[in-house]
């Protein structure tokens, strides 16, 4: 590959690698907006979910929530 062709790809890989970085997260959802409840759903609750964080916290969900608790945006961990 030629040294320019070669240095401008390197430049478009970093260029997105330093977007991706410093992209914001998208705002906090209410609790009325995702459904929350503070009860499990189906056998599925917040603490089996990708988002939830102990002791009482979720990363897109405003406020406290309980680790028993529920949302319409429910996401199994891969």
């Amino acid at each position: 590959m030629p040294p320019l062709r070669r240095r401008l790809l390197l430049a478009a890989l970093l260029g997105a690698v330093t977007r991706q970085a410093t992209a914001q997260p998208p705002p906090k959802q209410t609790q009325a907006a995702v459904a929350y409840q503070d009860h499990p759903r189906g056998g599925l609750s917040c603490a089996g979910c990708t988002f939830f964080r102990r002791p009482h916290f979720c990363e897109i969900i405003e406020g406290d929530i309980s680790p028993t608790g529920w949302c319409k945006l429910f996401d199994l961990p891969d």
